[in-house]
Formats: structure tokens, C-alpha cells, sequence
């Protein structure tokens, strides 16, 4: 017999006494994400207007019956025609009724209620209304209910769970779609004169110090539903002050008909504010009660009838960006400012795995105690670089305190040029800390003499330091390789391989580095009245580029007979010289180009395409190199006539410092990610043994570990790898959800943004990295193996690393939402000559594959093209 605790009654009225099922404790399974959300939400003394909830368990009947129809076996089978077999279950469900025993159990909650009284038919799923999936507007709801309706009301709402719409949305989010559940809320209408939504923090810029109001007169649905343009209005949580108001069309009102049902109008008023400021304030207030009971953004429905307000629902946001706890700073208390260096320095848009996170902390520890003797990590406000939940960032307000606005967003801009306009319009003031952080400026100076000497020496002898870091950089791959397959605990030798890469990195290669920027720096001062064409030529096709001949070599194999023994030993030379490179490499989750020969292979055939032609990367590359040495020349003739014997001679030998050192800025992290590919192979080499010994159910959840987990299973063989990884993952998890992340944003969780710019008609704008003009065809990359880049088409990304550089070798063009000057994208582009525009805001989205637009980057400027300027498709 069906019991009463299937129904969970939520009284707030004096007048209702019953409480059904009080000793059976509702759950978020038996009532769904919603009605536990009231139920809680009214036991905490929240304006919640009474009503019941039928649960997931008072549906068996139905369940049952439909899991019994030829409709539920042709759902199972024809998975592939979901819309058609919903259909047919819907069709079953419509007929449903309640039985004796499901009459008898509504009795009584039904009792509690006038006869005449009004109920809203609403939808609960347990999987509705979560952290991360909120089903909006998959369920249907009905309003004006009478309770000789409720069973037709009742059918619809349960019937709505097995809607095209719905099980698509579960399938995408991961949910079973063989097992619906669905739980039912009964709840008092609410006849109201104003209602809508409210938001705890603004779902636009991500602001956790702003609640966003949305309303109209009459009912919610309006504003629910879309139907008509609302009036909003945006608070500031500290000052509790309305600072925006916009007054909406509100073009249509939906209103209650006491008889049942609802009603349309127009609103009474539709050029003035459907809430006073005294209604405002006070919907803040309960907003953020709300907020503060379930302990995150929350956003809600509610209602004013009679000056009185109502809670009618309140569920988590899904779609923001979270903040780590220790990130966050409280409400009112001075802001942090933060920047993701693992976007706009690396392009990795999604966060990296808990082991690689833990390796790069490693990174960052080892970089700044050699640069700086001090561990720049530590808690988020008061240190200078935080390595957390698969990210890297910087805080800002820590830097600016140092090195004060302006220079950071000038240093920023060879990054990210739409952060650094964002940052360059903030009140510095707002965010600058007041916590005490490292002063390296003493370590700096006692390194200061050796570095100075390296560099000297480079500056002095360019050739002979090229030759004697290749030499050394020939013993250092195998000693790292040798260590790495050492009997050393693998938490010991993590930390001693990156002490030793990073030793040798600053001793070697940052010096040769540094001699080629500064020469860069002063021949370009010398050559200051040449044109910016000819200075910036001189940028293009440098020699001893290691990620641009890793491209190179790349092409070289496509012009082999792939049967050739030729072949075969230049493949073994690449792997051997590459193989440890890839997609996402800074991860050491990530699978390296030794381990996915295939990926390689198809580009090589992509490749295959451009031989026989004159647009082939080695004859762009060698065209590139003839044009930087006619710059040169150009230059020195100039110089020649207009500065002087002397200074021809200054800019000849600076050039030469230039030309041979300045590939070694790609050096550092070549040798880095050896460092980590050997790491990577004894992580899997332990996995397998912890696998066997069923302490992981597979390899790569390894990834998911810190060398202190791995430490802890070491000492302790009963410490549960498995659910270290769930914990490691949970935070990461929830930002991998984001689907953009943002470059720029406050410990309050608000993303700051460049004011936008008004290009003309059919232009986009972003900022120029790399000149030339081409016209072609788009194609838009979220990842590099996503599909294949043709030969001709113009590269559209949200940012790349090197393992797109093999994408490169094809591209016409290359478009970016992220990067500056210094990002791989605008280097490679540069390298291979290749016109390249970043800081486009919202690239990716902004035109379909196939699209013809023509790409200047000189200006910056990316033009739609016309039908009749279309060019003919490239041959291919």
C-alpha cells in the first residue's frame, strides 16, 4: 500500500498543522533538487508559501506501467531516434490516472487547503536543479490549478519528464535516460501583482558583490519564459544601493484567473518601475539570506502579493565561473586582483590535471628560488604566483604594489592585449594589497654578476655560445633521460629533475636569451627611423628555433615516400628529437607525439597536399628568411648614409647577436617538457603496479594523484588512492564545466573586460601580431586534432601552444582570442610569415567554418568579404 511519507508536506502558515510522513526525513532522492530546496527553505523560516510534494516514490504505479508498454521497449532499442520513441512515451503517460491508493494519500495534504484555493504544478527531478545541470525549462509547469484539476495538471508535469528535450539534456550531462524519476510539487498560487527572478551574483560579469533582479507585473512566467522584456535592476551587495536600472517593454503580463488558470494582459504600467526601491531592497535582503543558507549562488523565483514577498523557488546557479575559498575575499573587505597565466601565457583553456598541477608548482618553486631565492607560492593573497585546481595565476594587486599599473599592463600587453586594456581601466587603488609578500630585489642582485657575465659573453660571442649551449644541451637530454630511469622514489626525483632542468636552463639557455632580447632592444633604437615594416621583418624566419623546426621537419617528412627507408629513419629522428612534445604538454596527463603516431601521420598527409607548389611551409619559411635579410640590408644602407660608419657597425654586431640567439626563447620549455615526458614515463611505469594490485582501476587516473598521495600509498598501503583522486578532481571538475574562462577577474568572482571598441560594418578588430594581408577560408579549432586544417585556410583559435604547431605548416593565417606579442601563436605566425590578429573577443564563435573574410595584420582588422570578392577555393 502506498504510504503517507510519499508526500512531504512544507507548511509556513499558522493555519497548517498536519505534517505528514514527520518522522521520514526528505531527501534530495526522494523529492528532487526543488522540493528539498523548498522544504529546507522553509524550515529555516523563509517566506515559502505552503504546499506538498509528491515523491519520486508515489510515481512507482506509473513507472511501472510504463516500463511495461511496447513504447518502453522501443525506446530502449531505437536509442537513435530519441525524438520519435519520447514521443511515444509521452503518448502512454498522457493516459495515466491516479489509483485508489494514490487518491487515498492525497487526502489529507489536500485537506490542509480551501476549496477554493489555487495551486502551481511544478516539477522536482533528483537530477533537476543540481550544482551542475539545471534542466531550465526542460520540465513543464502549470499554473491556477484547482484541486478538481490536480490529477490532469499532475499527468502533465510527470509526462514532461519523458520530453525529447529533456532526455536529450540528461544524455549530454551524463544522466541515465533509462530510469526517470521524477518527484512532484503541489504548491499555493500565489496571486501577484509583481514577480520574477533574482540572481546572487550577476550572471553577465560573474560578480558575487552584485544581486541582478528581474521583474514584471502579474505572474513570473513572463520573465521565466521570455515573453516579454523585463524590468531589471542590478544592486550592489556592500552599499546595498541600486546602481542599475533599466525599465523593460514588458510587452505582455500573465495574471492569475481566480476561477483557474491565468490570464493575459498588458502591464498596468509599462513605462515605469514594476518594483519600488523599498521592494528592491527588500528582495536584496532575502536574496542574500538565501544565498547565505545554501552557501552559494542561488537563484530564485519570487513573488509580491499584498506587500507581502514570497520565496517560490530558489535553486543553485549553474553557469557561473566558481572561485577557490582561499581566492575569494569577503564581501566589502579589499579585492584581490587576479590573472589566469595559463591562458594568456600558455593557452590552456581548461584546467590541467592534479598531477600536472602538482608538477607545476614544482615548476614555479624551482624558477623562483633560482631567480629569486624565495618560493614565490603560498596562500593566494599574499604571495605572487598561485598553482591551484589544474591553474596558474597571478595576483596582480601583489604585482602592482612592486611594479604599479601601468608597467604591469604594458608588460601585460605582449599577453593578452584585451587584459591589459581591461586592467589599464581599473582604479588601481581598489585592488592594490596590503598583505607583505617576497622582496627578491637582494637574491636578484647576488645572481645579478653571473647572469651579467653569461649574457656579456653571449653578447660578445654569439656563434661560439650558440655552439657551446648545443653542446651542452647534447649531454644534459641523456642525463635527465638516466636519472629519470633511476631506482629513485618517484616523489624524490620529481623534485630533483625539475632542481636540475631549472639549474641548467638558467645557467645555459636564459642568458642566450637574454643577450638576444637586449641586442633586439638597441638595434632597434639605433634603426628607429626605419620603417616599422622593415624593423618588423626582422622578426620573421629566425634560425635556431627549436619549435620552428620541429614544423619544418614535419613537412620534410611529407616530401619522403612514406615507404621509403628514408622515411623511416627520418620518422625515428623526429620522434627521437619530438617525440616527447604535444597537445596541452605543460600536463603531464597529456599524451605525448611518441604515443600517438597516428596524429602525426595525418597531418604528414595533409601536408602531402602542398608538395609540387610554391605555398608549402619550407618555401614560406626560406621566402621569410629572403625577406628579413632584404630588410637587413635595407637598414645598413640607411645606416650607412644617415647614421655613420660606428653606428652601422653597432647595429650589424647587435643584428648578429639577434639573429643567432633569439630562437633560444622556445629553448627553456623544450627542455622543460623533456623533463616532464620522462617523468610522465615512470608515473605510468608506477601506475601499472598500482592497477595490479587494484589500488586504481586504470593508468591514467594517476593523473589525478599528487606526489604527496603517491608518497602517503607508499608509506601506508591503506590509503585510498581512488578517493584522493575524486578529491583532487572536485574543484577542477567544476571549472573544466566553464566553457570559457576568463583571463582577468577579482577575488569577488567579477570578470573584467576592456570596454568594447565600435569597428565598422562587417570588420572585427583585434590587435596585430604579425603583418601581411591574405584572404580565405575559416576554420575554427577548439583542440588541434579536432579536424583537419587544409592548406589555405585561416586558423581561428582561442589560444595554441606548440603542440598546434604541426597546424602551422598549413595555415594561411592565424586568428586568436588570446595572446600578445610573445604567445606561441603570434611567434610561430611570425616565424613562418604568416599574417596573425589576436585579442579578438570571442573568436571562435564568431563565424562558421567556411566562411571567406580577409585577415590584415598589420591593422589588426579581420573583413567579411563580399560575394563578388570571394576568391576561387585553393586547388587542393
Amino acid at each position: 500500500m502506498l504510504q503517507t511519507q510519499n508526500i512531504f508536506v512544507f507548511p509556513r502558515d499558522a493555519s497548517v498543522s498536519l505534517k505528514i510522513g514527520e518522522k521520514e526525513i526528505a531527501t534530495l532522492a526522494s523529492v528532487g533538487g526543488k522540493g528539498f530546496s523548498l522544504i529546507r527553505g522553509s524550515q529555516s523560516g523563509l517566506p515559502v508559501p505552503p504546499g506538498f510534494i509528491l515523491a519520486v516514490e508515489f510515481f512507482r504505479p506509473w513507472l511501472d506501467d510504463l516500463k511495461n508498454s511496447a513504447a518502453w521497449a522501443e525506446f530502449q532499442m531505437a536509442a537513435a531516434d530519441l525524438p520519435s520513441t519520447c514521443k511515444g512515451l509521452k503518448e502512454v503517460a498522457t493516459l495515466f490516472k491516479f489509483n485508489s491508493e494514490q487518491l487515498e494519500a492525497l487526502e489529507q495534504p489536500l485537506e490542509l487547503f480551501a476549496a477554493e484555493a489555487l495551486f502551481a504544478v511544478r516539477s522536482s527531478s533528483p537530477e533537476e536543479d543540481l550544482d551542475g545541470a539545471s534542466f531550465a525549462g526542460g520540465y513543464e509547469t502549470i499554473l491556477g490549478v484547482r484541486k478538481d484539476a490536480l490529477e490532469e495538471a499532475v499527468v502533465r508535469a510527470f509526462t514532461s519528464c519523458l520530453d525529447y528535450r529533456v532526455v536529450a539534456y540528461k544524455k549530454e550531462h551524463g544522466f541515465a535516460i533509462d530510469s526517470p524519476k521524477l518527484a512532484i510539487i503541489v504548491q499555493r498560487q500565489i496571486a501577484s501583482e509583481v514577480a520574477g527572478v533574482a540572481f546572487s551574483l550577476n550572471p553577465l560579469s560573474n560578480d558575487f558583490d552584485q544581486v541582478v533582479i528581474n521583474a514584471n507585473f502579474g505572474l513570473g512566467e513572463t520573465v521565466v519564459s521570455g515573453l516579454a522584456t523585463p524590468d531589471a535592476f542590478i544592486i550592489d551587495k556592500v552599499t546595498n544601493k541600486i546602481v542599475v536600472r533599466t525599465i523593460g517593454n514588458k510587452e505582455i503580463s500573465h495574471w492569475l484567473n481566480l476561477a483557474g488558470g491565468t490570464t493575459n494582459g498588458a502591464a498596468p504600467n509599462q513605462d515605469t518601475a514594476c518594483l519600488t526601491d523599498p521592494q528592491i531592497l527588500e528582495l536584496t535582503t532575502l536574496v542574500k539570506q538565501v544565498e547565505t543558507l545554501y552557501g552559494q549562488p542561488i537563484d530564485t523565483e519570487w513573488a509580491f502579493a499584498n506587500n507581502q514577498l514570497y520565496l517560490l523557488q530558489a535553486r543553485p546557479i549553474t553557469a557561473y565561473v566558481p572561485v577557490p575559498a582561499n581566492m575569494m575575499t569577503a564581501c566589502g573587505a579589499q579585492k584581490q586582483l587576479y590573472l589566469d597565466v595559463s591562458i594568456v601565457v600558455q593557452g590552456l583553456l581548461k584546467p590541467i590535471s592534479s598531477m600536472g598541477t602538482d608538477i607545476l608548482a614544482g615548476l614555479i618553486k624551482q624558477a623562483s628560488k633560482q631567480l629569486f631565492g624565495v618560493n614565490l607560492l603560498g596562500e593566494p593573497i599574499q604571495s605572487i604566483a598561485i598553482v591551484q585546481n589544474g591553474r596558474l595565476y597571478l595576483n596582480l594587486s601583489n604585482v602592482m604594489k612592486m611594479f604599479g599599473k601601468d608597467k604591469v599592463s604594458a608588460m601585460l600587453n605582449n599577453m593578452d592585449p584585451n587584459a591589459s586594456r581591461a586592467l589599464s581601466e581599473v582604479n588601481e587603488t581598489e585592488y592594490v594589497s596590503g598583505h607583505q609578500h617576497p622582496h627578491p630585489t637582494f637574491h636578484l642582485l647576488v645572481r645579478l654578476p653571473k647572469v651579467a657575465w653569461r649574457v656579456l659573453k653571449a653578447r660578445l660571442f654569439p656563434q661560439q655560445a650558440h655552439k657551446n649551449a648545443q653542446q651542452q644541451i647534447a649531454h644534459f637530454l641523456p642525463e635527465i633521460r638516466a636519472m629519470a630511469q633511476s631506482s629513485m622514489a618517484i616523489y624524490e626525483l620529481s623534485e630533483a629533475l625539475l632542481k636540475k632542468t631549472f639549474q641548467f636552463i638558467f645557467k645555459t639557455t636564459v642568458p642566450l636569451f637574454l643577450a638576444s632580447r637586449i641586442a633586439l632592444e638597441h638595434l632597434k633604437s639605433i634603426a628607429g627611423n626605419s620603417s616599422n615594416g622593415e624593423l618588423t621583418m626582422l622578426e620573421r624566419a629566425l634560425p635556431n628555433n627549436i619549435t620552428t623546426e620541429m614544423g619544418l621537419a614535419l613537412y620534410q617528412l611529407a616530401v619522403i615516400d612514406k615507404d621509403s627507408d628514408s622515411f623511416k629513419e627520418r620518422w625515428k629522428e623526429f620522434l627521437y628529437c619530438f617525440g616527447h612534445r604535444g597537445a596541452i604538454e605543460l600536463d603531464i596527463a597529456a599524451p605525448r607525439f611518441s604515443e600517438m603516431p597516428q596524429m602525426l601521420l595525418n597531418q604528414i598527409e595533409t601536408l602531402r597536399q602542398t608538395l609540387g607548389t610554391d605555398d608549402n611551409p619550407q618555401a614560406r619559411f626560406d621566402q621569410a628568411q629572403k625577406e628579413r635579410r632584404t630588410a637587413y640590408q635595407a637598414i645598413c644602407k640607411h645606416l650607412e648614409k644617415d647614421a655613420g660608419w660606428l653606428q652601422l657597425k653597432r647595429f650589424q654586431s647587435l643584428y648578429s647577436v639577434y639573429e643567432t640567439l633569439s630562437g633560444y626563447r622556445e629553448m627553456h620549455k623544450y627542455l622543460l617538457i623533456y623533463t616532464i615526458a620522462q617523468l610522465r614515463e615512470r608515473l605510468l611505469d608506477a601506475a601499472d603496479l598500482l592497477v595490479i594490485s587494484k589500488r586504481l582501476n586504470t593508468k591514467t587516473q594517476i593523473f589525478d594523484l599528487t606526489m604527496s598521495d603517491l608518497k602517503l600509498a607508499a608509506s601506508d598501503s591503506t590509503y585510498d588512492l581512488l578517493s584522493a583522486a575524486r578529491r583532487n578532481r572536485a574543484f577542477s571538475d567544476r571549472l573544466a564545466a566553464v566553457p570559457t574562462l576568463p583571463s582577468l577577474f577579482n577575488s569577488r568572482g567579477a570578470i573584467l573586460r576592456p570596454k568594447p571598441c565600435t569597428p565598422k560594418e562587417g570588420e572585427v578588430a583585434g590587435t596585430p601580431m604579425s603583418a601581411g594581408v591574405v584572404r580565405g577560408r575559416i576554420k575554427v579549432l577548439h583542440w588541434p586534432e579536432e579536424k583537419p586544417l587544409l592548406r589555405g585556410e585561416i586558423l581561428v583559435a582561442r589560444a595554441t601552444d606548440p603542440g598546434w604547431t604541426p597546424l602551422f605548416v598549413n595555415a594561411s593565417a592565424v586568428i586568436l582570442e588570446i595572446g600578445g606579442m610573445l604567445q606561441h601563436g603570434a611567434l610561430v605566425a611570425r616565424e613562418y610569415g604568416l599574417p596573425c590578429v589576436s585579442g579578438v573577443s570571442n573568436a571562435t564563435n564568431l563565424w562558421t567554418d567556411g566562411t571567406w573574410v580577409e585577415v590584415d595584420g598589420g591593422s589588426g582588422v579581420i573583413r567579411l568579404l563580399e560575394q563578388e570578392l570571394q576568391p576561387e577555393a585553393p586547388n587542393l
